[in-house]
């Protein structure tokens, strides 16, 4: 393994080795709450697998034991640094969804199309509470922060995507000249440098000029998907096959590949950029570095990968706040909170892939939680 990987799996791992060098900050992951009413194509594999269940007691990857004695707090009493509620309408928006992370400070809303009213974006200031109006945009798919630009893509009936950006200041939305659309339906998109980099749901990965320009295919990366630049991996997050999914690992920046341990007779395995979960072959589950090691026990429950490579939902015995946040770095949990009233929420859905931003709906209020925030 490279000691750029290794680099990336100090920072994750936190203090699971000891005298690992100390790692650069932000090291972002998804996990979205949605309700069934507003769940989209691209999510109903995800949804119908979304709950989890935990045992009495789980253990961190440092291997210290966390015996669950009494019902975890709620999040926002476990990490009061990463957690804000704010409320559910805002004046002027009386519907809008939480998206991306602008900065440490200010979230993204979206506002859908009502009425005469155009899809809009807003930033949300976490501290003090006010509201600013960026652009009225088109329709959007996926959304990334960087350079001073809020960029996201559109894919039409034809699945071409395009692509769009606005100054994080505000101003009128302007399309990104790629030469025309992109053959394909955009996953994943982020910002680096003075470049956008992008993948597709059929596989490939691809950059352009943010300002405009021609898309460049990554060598070797045909048919990966962005996890956290400049890791791209293969194959696909779900896999109908059995296969695993994002077993091979490439720095899309310096060729580097990387392939995930899977031993005989394992299953239903995914990884993320340092760590895999998974089945063993007498079902029982687990989650591990890459390269095989450090592996640990995972309660009895579907396999859907960890956020962040260390969070997933669980459910508490006993708990009646629904659904808990775990952290299987430092085996720490905090109970989300959600309703559990059948047709209203599904519960919480840990990804492989980037976002760092989650957020659900408590009666009213939005509940925001900034994974990178967490220790």
């Amino acid at each position: 393994m490279s000691t750029d990987l290794e680099d990336d799996l100090s920072r994750v791992l936190g203090r699971a080795a000891e005298g690992a060098p100390q790692a650069p900050t932000g090291f972002p992951g998804r996990i979205a709450a949605r309700s069934r009413r507003r769940r989209t194509r691209t999510q109903a594999l995800v949804a119908a697998v979304a709950m989890v269940i935990v045992g009495v007691t789980v253990r961190g990857i440092d291997g210290a034991q966390v015996a669950q004695t009494r019902l975890p707090e709620p999040v926002e009493t476990v990490w009061p640094g990463a957690v804000w509620k704010i409320p559910r309408q805002l004046p002027n928006l009386p519907d809008f969804r939480p998206l991306i992370f602008i900065d440490d400070r200010t979230v993204l809303l979206w506002t859908e199309k009502s009425g005469e009213r155009a899809d809009a974006i807003y930033a949300y200031d976490l501290g003090t509470g006010r509201t600013r109006k960026i652009a009225d945009i088109p329709s959007a798919y996926a959304f990334t922060v960087g350079a001073g630009r809020i960029v996201w893509q559109t894919i039409d009936r034809n699945d071409h995507t395009r692509f769009w950006s606005v100054p994080v200041s505000g101003g009128k939305p302007a399309a990104i000249d790629t030469g025309g659309p992109v053959k394909g339906r955009g996953e994943k998109l982020t910002v680096v440098g003075d470049r956008v980099a992008f993948s597709l749901i059929e596989g490939g990965v691809f950059t352009f000029p943010l300002r405009g320009g021609r898309v460049t295919s990554v060598a070797g990366a045909e048919r990966h998907h962005i996890l956290r630049w400049p890791w791209v991996a293969t194959p696909s997050e779900y896999r109908q096959d059995r296969e695993p999914s994002f077993r091979e690992l490439l720095n899309a920046e310096t060729g580097q590949v990387s392939n995930a341990v899977v031993r005989p007779g394992e299953r239903y395995i995914r990884c993320g950029v340092t760590t895999c979960v998974g089945m063993r072959p007498d079902d029982t589950r687990f989650y591990r570095l890459r390269d095989g090691s450090r592996e640990r026990d995972l309660p009895d429950s579907p396999v859907l990968g960890l956020g962040d490579d260390r969070f997933m939902a669980v459910d508490p015995p006993g708990a009646t706040g629904g659904p808990a946040l775990l952290d299987l770095v430092t085996g720490k949990q905090g109970v989300l909170g959600l309703p559990s009233a059948e047709g209203r929420m599904i519960g919480v859905e840990p990804g492989i892939l980037d976002g760092g931003l989650v957020s659900y709906e408590i009666e009213n209020q939005y509940v925001i939680i900034d994974l990178a925030r967490i220790r």
